[in-house]
């Protein structure tokens, strides 16, 4: 039995459970997904009592008859109701999570849906990036940056995602927090690997942030904290509006934040640096069914020091930065089940730097991808699900810096990337799932010749215990055709990207893992999975360049990772929450070309994020007098650095009256010119072990208008001092090394208020 739950408008009802019953002994069991549709396999023959119940609408009940060899359609209709609070029975259901553990097969899903965002502490107000830093398999180098690895692949090698438009650059202030409003989440889900053959461009993750467009009703969501002021607004368009878009109904969120670190220092000193950020969805339900989504974005970052008195800083500067993305996607269920979708966005990021006293100063970074693609979910058997669709992507990047009338550093390319996909899907329910899947990525660069890659992809997964205990194992490779060049082991930056082609390498990624995981009661989900990764083609700026040569200024090479994974989470209950723990060996092995041989040897080191132990514990709890709370508590390894073994002083000529050479220093100065540096091998020693304990305190007081949220959060509650960078003093004797830490504690307060 298969068919959809919509309710009076046709919107999809996602969540609902359908069941079976023979008097009130439930037999069969499934719940919808985002399209309302769902699909019961294997039922017997028979007359069954079919009931709906969703929250927030009243349950459906109706009496339907089964025949040996028929798949018999339904289509619920469920009415919005009031929820009573009085009298509730309480009965277990099937987690997302439950459902992705029996019905995926190889991919590492792991979601974090708003309130458990809300609950992880952080700085100023919740943010999805950085909380999907408590997920196994991630890890963050610095308090400073957002920017997140995962398994062992770089920075940006992970496809993040808004609504299925690709996001470059989603941070702010350098890095310091993501581009995305907390009002505007339903959920986040990371895939960290086994990722299926329908996701193509980067090799190391997809982060899939998907908005919420809320029930319809008019509210508003605001916020006050330290770092900014947030507001959204939903509601439902009139239905003249939907009507003349072909749509039974079409509801809408909007939202918008602004910082004020420029007005907040203002009394103290100028601090000229502002964010603004626009966000909208929309989500429209035809009466067939079909759903119509829109998404778009706006953001900026500006720091602008024109406006400061010269003699309070001489060096004016004008830096703004930021993305622009919009995507139109169309969905129609299909009868029997799964889907056939069409999704056309465009996406931009940008930065520009420019010295007003310095007109001839002038740097820029552009990357811009429009696309468009198709996707057919088919489920033609009880037991066989395919999926197949087609891409097309148009990207180009353009770089310079220029000053004096000479361009020091420039380039400029563009590409298109034809994709396509098949992936089959098998399974004996509580018994085996078995996936197998191809993927073609065909890149035209512009300039560079055409690149072929196929990337197939495999999956099993062998279910014991009557289905609470699995074993899985997948693999497959994957590729990307795009590099940031930006520099990982600053606490601070902003991406500069560029295309594979003439100029840089395509990456390949061949990876393989192998898992255990399952089900205690109900409430109760482990996991443990070991992997390994190959990476072919990764970059680095080559420091031995010839500045006559444009295309020598990037270094190709290749990396490998492995390590495992651990999950314990316990998902249910007034106290819940999980450990993580994860275990990481990371390489990267490019030319040594400063080397004085004729054939450069290879140079082998750890990258900055091989964090070899990273420990994560979660907990949310009900704290005194009403409030809710958040622990986190994160302990890491050190990671690695190059270590500056000694110092030397260095002499330089001059001309001096009378002819001949000076090799002193400075006139008067018998010393040396400056001190060299020499240096141990490359990331060989690490920083002193990382640690840190966070709390978020939240307590909701409901008003006869609305709601008021108030929280608290404090990081780094007992004021450790993790090392950010060492610093040397060379000119003192002994020299000296000073360490400058991360954060420090920091308490933060906001304030939440919804009607």
């Amino acid at each position: 039995m298969q068919g959809g739950v919509h309710d009076e408008q046709g919107a999809a009802v996602y969540g609902a459970t359908v069941s079976l019953f023979r008097g009130e002994t439930r037999l069969y069991a499934a719940d919808t997904d985002r399209l309302g549709s769902f699909r019961i396999s294997e039922v017997r023959p028979g007359a069954y009592d079919l009931r709906v119940q969703a929250l927030g609408y009243s349950e459906f009940s109706e009496t339907v008859e089964l025949s040996s060899g028929e798949t018999l359609e339904v289509d619920v209709r469920v009415e919005a109701a009031a929820i009573q609070l009085e009298g509730i029975d309480v009965e277990a259901v099937r987690s997302r999570e439950r459902i992705r553990f029996e019905e995926l097969g190889g991919a590492t899903i792991r979601e974090l849906e708003l309130e458990e965002l809300r609950l992880v502490p952080g700085v100023g107000e919740p943010d999805p990036v950085r909380a999907i830093e408590v997920l196994p398999g991630v890890v963050s180098t610095s308090d400073f940056s957002a920017a997140f690895h995962v398994r062992g692949g770089s920075q940006d090698q992970n496809l993040i995602l808004l609504d299925g438009v690709p996001i470059y650059s989603p941070f702010h202030l350098g890095g310091l927090f993501s581009v995305f409003n907390a009002d505007m989440i339903d959920r986040v889900e990371l895939q960290s690997g086994g990722f299926a053959a329908e996701h193509g461009g980067r090799v190391s993750s997809v982060l899939d942030i998907e908005s919420d467009v809320g029930e319809g009703d008019f509210g508003v969501d605001a916020a006050v904290s330290l770092l900014a002021t947030r507001v959204a607004v939903g509601g439902r368009l009139p239905d003249a509006v939907a009507g003349a878009l072909g749509q039974s109904s079409m509801n809408y969120r909007v939202s918008a934040r602004r910082s004020y670190f420029d007005v907040l220092f203002r009394p103290a000193f100028d601090f000229p640096y502002h964010l603004t950020d626009l966000q909208t969805f929309v989500e429209g339900w035809s009466p067939g069914g079909d759903r119509l989504t829109f998404t778009g974005y706006l953001g900026r970052d500006v720091f602008d020091l024109t406006s400061l008195d010269a003699d309070d800083f001489p060096l004016r500067i004008d830096w703004d930065w930021g993305n622009d993305a919009v995507g139109v996607g169309w969905t129609r269920p299909r009868r029997g089940g799964g889907s056939l979708s069409m999704r056309a966005n465009f996406s931009r990021f940008g930065t520009g730097l420019l010295f007003p006293d310095f007109e001839d100063t002038d740097f820029r970074s552009r990357i811009q991808q429009a696309q468009v693609g198709i996707d057919l979910d088919a489920r033609p058997g009880v037991r066989w699900a395919f999926q197949l669709g087609a891409s097309a992507e148009r990207t180009s990047y353009a770089n310079s810096f220029a000053t004096g009338g000479t361009t020091f550093g420039s380039g400029d390319g563009r590409g298109w990337l034809y994709g396509a996909y098949a992936q089959a899907r098998w399974s004996q329910p509580r018994a085996w799932l078995v996936e197998a899947g191809l993927r073609a990525d065909a890149f035209r660069p512009d300039p560079g010749s055409p690149i072929l890659e196929l990337s197939p992809r495999f999956a099993v997964k062998r279910f014991f215990a009557g289905g609470d205990l699995a074993v899985k194992l997948a693999g497959g490779r994957y590729t990307q055709f795009l590099h940031s060049l930006r520099d990982e082991e600053l606490p601070l930056g902003l991406d500069v990207w560029v295309l594979s082609g003439e100029r840089a390498p395509h990456t390949v990624s061949d990876q393989l893992q192998l898992g255990l995981e399952g089900y205690r009661d109900v409430d109760w989900f482990w996991s443990v999975e070991g992997y390994v990764r190959t990476f072919d083609g990764v970059v680095t700026l080559n420091t031995a360049d010839d500045p006559n040569d444009p295309l020598d200024d990037i270094l190709a090479g290749d990396g490998l990772s492995y390590g495992v994974d651990l999950l314990l989470r316990k998902e249910t209950g007034a106290v819940n929450g999980w450990v993580a723990l994860s275990f990481l060996k990371a390489d990267r092995t490019f030319p040594d070309l400063l080397s004085p041989l004729a054939d450069a040897p290879e140079i082998t080191y750890p990258p900055i994020f091989d964090r070899r132990v990273d420990l994560d514990f979660v907990l949310r709890y009900p704290a005194p007098w009403g409030w809710e709370g958040g622990v986190r508590w994160n302990f890491g390894t050190g990671i690695p650095y190059t270590r500056a073994l000694g110092s030397y002083g260095y002499y330089a000529p001059r001309y001096v009256e009378g002819g001949g050479l000076d090799w002193t220093g400075e006139p008067g100065d018998d010393g040396p010119a400056g001190f060299g540096v020499v240096l141990g091998e490359r990331n060989a020693s690490r920083y002193p072990t990382y640690h840190r304990l966070d709390l978020s305190f939240r307590r909701t007081f409901p008003k006869s208008w609305g709601v008021l949220t108030p929280y608290v959060n404090l990081v780094n509650v007992y004021n450790q001092r993790n090392v950010l960078f060492y610093f040397y003093q060379y000119d003192q004797a002994p020299a000296t090394r000073s360490g400058v830490s991360m954060f420090p504690i920091l308490p933060t307060v906001g304030l939440e208020i919804s009607f």
